[in-house]
């Protein structure tokens, strides 16, 4: 009886998530191998759209900018990530929870208006400029800090920290502080200890928190554009362009379901990692 019950209660969430999620994708699946003709769509199947994507380089060199920028970004938020959530899970105390809701609290506005935000601090204008001029480091505005790939990911790296921290911050949790002492007690130095005990048992939420920003920043549309200036043209805007002024529905689906299969097989060796990496924990 419950499980029918549970069946019955299930079923409306399955329904809307196959109409709104996994239909949507199939559709897109279905279109990448049609074609373009004038100014209408061919439904004769094939793989032409998949070859072009292979051999034209400027689709491979976006798809290849879009997970560098990704890679970078999970870098420079795990480094600075470590250290923060370290404080939150061992010494933060009775702080914990408004800490929490701080590092949460920009995530509360929209993306525009942290672009926006970073635009004001990043301009020729802005304060950061204003800033080193008054401090007499420079005598006329830095103009390479706006519009270019270096705001780029300043803001990438600010939108997307607060995942990597709280991924890390789970697995701060969950270490137990027994096993530092053992290594000091052992002789072994902050590094040492940091390498062979802290990072092996807090890998799954390094995996985990760099999965996150890893996605969130490959599929970012809104902060390169306004940005990145020149350098903001990514494989995003390039799918973008392709369902508007291009018309060429089959060629933006098949980066698409590019871009999501590369994507799906990195979430796979993921998941093996942290398994892998849970197991070698237990034992």
């Amino acid at each position: 009886m419950s499980l029918r019950v549970g069946t019955l209660l299930a079923a409306p969430v399955t329904a809307f998530l196959l109409a709104l999620c996994v239909a949507p994708l199939l559709i897109l699946f279905a279109y990448s191998f049609f074609r373009v003709d004038f100014v209408a769509i061919s439904y004769d199947p094939s793989f032409a759209n998949y070859a072009k994507i292979a051999g034209s380089a400027t689709y491979r060199g976006l798809i290849l900018k879009a997970f560098g920028s990704g890679a970078l970004v999970v870098a420079i938020t795990a480094v600075i990530g470590y250290p923060v959530a370290w404080f939150l899970a061992k010494r933060a105390g009775a702080m914990k929870s408004a800490l929490l809701t701080l590092l949460l609290v920009p995530l509360y506005s929209g993306d525009l208006v942290r672009v926006f935000a970073w635009r004001v601090l990043l301009g020729a204008e802005g304060v950061i400029n204003r800033s080193l001029i008054w401090a007499g480091v420079t005598d006329a505005p830095i103009q390479g800090l706006l519009f270019s790939p270096l705001a780029t990911h300043i803001a990438l790296t600010y939108n997307y920290l607060p995942f990597m921290v709280i991924g890390l911050w789970l697995a701060f949790e969950s270490l137990d502080d027994a096993w530092l002492e053992a290594a000091a007690d052992l002789g072994a130095r902050s590094p040492s200890r940091f390498a062979r005990v802290t990072l092996p048992l807090t890998f799954p939420g390094l995996v985990a928190g760099g999965l996150m920003v890893f996605v969130m920043v490959v599929g970012d549309y809104l902060t390169p554009q306004l940005l990145g200036g020149a350098s903001g043209i990514t494989v995003i805007s390039a799918i973008n362009d392709l369902f508007g002024t291009a018309f060429d529905w089959p060629l933006g689906s098949a980066i698409a379901w590019t871009m999501l299969a590369i994507l799906m097989a990195f979430f796979a060796v993921g998941a093996m990692l942290i398994r892998r990496s849970s197991l070698v924990g237990g034992s």
